[in-house]
């Protein structure tokens, strides 16, 4: 009698245990006052100041934004399937990629990025930008920047907004700083559709 409260108490404690490290693991990716659903302007610090920053046009995509003059567009000899639409970097880690994709139903929250394991400091929110639900992802991980400087994961943002029924814009940087990353966060909130 005594072997089987013993083993009946394990499993139910083996069990508790398994529900109590579930309910943290998912906790951890959840971002505190979070409401999910809330259209909100995320905060930015250090680089509002976008008003000496160069503007941007992107004619294929009825896409004007603001961008620091340091940065540069890449010319794509040939591109295949979705590939970018159009490149800006500054140096040899920062980079951010404007692409268009068909979608039967455009809806952002579809497009996300999805959650790694090396990610830190992952945030998300929506963000209504120019009449336009963005679904905007930040965090650090999802490679290595090898330098002089030693080796660091890259900061990355990851927009997503649907400008019609039938496409979605995404945006994506791969930056080698949180000042470049906050940069970008600026620079969404520069963006118009014409």
């Amino acid at each position: 009698m005594m072997h089987k409260y013993w083993q009946r108490w394990r499993n139910e404690t083996h069990e508790l245990f398994c529900v109590v490290f579930l309910v943290v693991r998912v906790s951890a990716f959840a971002e505190p006052d979070s409401h999910g659903n809330d259209i909100e302007m995320h905060q930015t610090t250090g680089a509002d100041n976008t008003a000496s920053w160069q503007t941007q046009d992107l004619p294929n995509m009825r896409l004007r934004f603001k961008l620091p003059h340091s940065y540069k567009q890449k010319q794509w000899a040939v591109a295949f399937g979705s590939g970018p639409i159009a490149t800006f970097r500054l140096g040899d880690f920062n980079q951010i990629d404007f692409r268009v994709e068909n979608a039967r139903n455009a809806d952002p929250e579809n497009a996300k990025v999805g959650l790694q394991r090396d990610y830190v400091d992952y945030k998300e929110w929506q963000q209504l930008l120019d009449g336009h639900k963005w679904v905007v992802q930040t965090f650090q991980g999802g490679g290595q920047i090898i330098d002089e400087k030693g080796k660091r994961s890259p900061y990355c943002v990851h927009a997503t907004c649907a400008p019609d029924e039938k496409r979605l814009l995404s945006i994506h940087a791969v930056l080698e700083s949180p000042e470049r990353q906050q940069e970008v966060l600026a620079m969404l909130k520069t963006i118009e559709f014409y």
